[in-house]
């Protein structure tokens, strides 16, 4: 399985808005989806969690006992600017 296939589908999968962890990202995918990342074993998972949170594609919490991840939201100078003219 190709680790960047399946870290755009665990990225589309996750929130901006919510904290979520490893069985609740399990959950919110796709079943098309994950018949194409089946392959990947649960330390896999975490190691693509880590290596998406060194690339600053996710935030990673430590909330109630376990690590939570929430997708970051990029801002872009368009997004910026039409927050600040509201």
């Amino acid at each position: 399985m190709d680790k960047q296939v399946a870290s755009e589908i665990i990225l589309e999968n996750l929130s901006f808005y919510e904290w979520m962890n490893i069985e609740n990202i399990l959950i919110s995918i796709d079943p098309v989806d994950l018949v194409l990342i089946d392959e990947i074993s649960l330390d896999d998972l975490k190691d693509l969690l880590d290596s998406l949170v060194k690339e600053r594609r996710l935030r990673a919490k430590e909330l109630d006992g376990e690590l939570k991840y929430k997708r970051v939201q990029k801002k872009t100078l368009k997004s910026k600017l039409l927050r600040f003219l509201k």
